[in-house]
């Protein structure tokens, strides 16, 4: 046992493989009962959506390079973690739900991606309209180009918030280091990219500029900022969630006549 704030944690908790409920990850939190089919629909519109964007981003950038900015590997999180959705709801439709507390390797891939997902989306918005976007040259894009960047760092972001409200995905704070350590795999990856000789579309020897590694000092500053960053936001994240469970169990889920009590998840002792 772990002691955390001066509770008993389990080692177990620290990764995604149990929880008290499989239906958590298929059933919306604002629906009566445990049917899977309004997340599935949710997820199936999601899904059209972020991959429309992935596609579009795709289209319009189709060279190697797409692959080494963080806002692609965002989208590409983004559709992976809907399509985990997606086969967490298509197998609730067919598969009579398991009453133990291990969850299928699919669910536990949906989560973890989840955390991910969720969290970096909406850090990849903040960075990008906080540091990045520069007022000036919005003259000089086309309205094309223009909506496929909010769509890229913003529409894909409210996508995943979409997901976090309306779904009961459990968000555990305990999780913060997977979203910690993709953006910090991230960074690595771009020292990695600088030291092999790498450069951005137009040839600059960095991907982002405020991740330029021949200024050591700075860009460590950076990481580091983005690293508190990340845990800002996944905070923000879960407290979302507590909100969203809560107003659920007593608008919703309590106000069932056909819906047994649910029993209190034990982690968060949340019902």
């Amino acid at each position: 046992m772990v002691k955390f704030y001066r509770k008993s944690v389990s080692l177990s908790a620290l990764w995604v493989s149990t929880n008290e409920r499989l239906s958590d990850f298929y059933a919306s939190s604002w629906q009566r009962g445990e049917s899977p089919i309004p997340m599935l629909v949710v997820r199936l519109m999601l899904m059209g959506m972020a991959l429309a964007i992935l596609i579009w981003s795709l289209v319009e950038a189709p060279n190697p390079h797409w692959l080494i900015y963080l806002t692609n590997w965002g989208l590409m999180l983004d559709v992976g973690m809907l399509l985990c959705g997606l086969i967490v709801s298509s197998s609730a439709l067919y598969n009579r739900p398991s009453e133990e507390k291990a969850l299928p390797w699919y669910a536990s891939m949906h989560w973890a991606v989840f955390n991910i997902a969720v969290t970096l989306s909406i850090m990849i918005t903040t960075l990008y309209w906080v540091l990045l976007y520069n007022p000036a040259l919005r003259s000089e894009m086309t309205t094309r180009a223009f909506w496929l960047d909010v769509s890229t760092h913003g529409i894909a972001s409210c996508l995943m918030v979409v997901e976090l409200v309306l779904s009961r995905t459990p968000v555990r704070f305990l999780h913060v280091y997977q979203p910690l350590g993709m953006g910090l795999w991230y960074a690595v990856f771009s020292a990695i990219y600088y030291a092999a000789g790498g450069t951005d579309i137009n040839g600059n020897p960095f991907i982002y500029e405020v991740l330029d590694w021949s200024q050591g000092k700075r860009t460590g500053i950076v990481v580091a900022a983005s690293m508190a960053g990340l845990i800002v936001v996944y905070t923000f994240v879960w407290a979302i969630a507590l909100c969203r469970d809560k107003l659920s169990s007593i608008l919703i889920r309590t106000t069932s006549h056909n819906l047994a009590a649910a029993p209190p998840d034990r982690h968060t002792r949340i019902i």
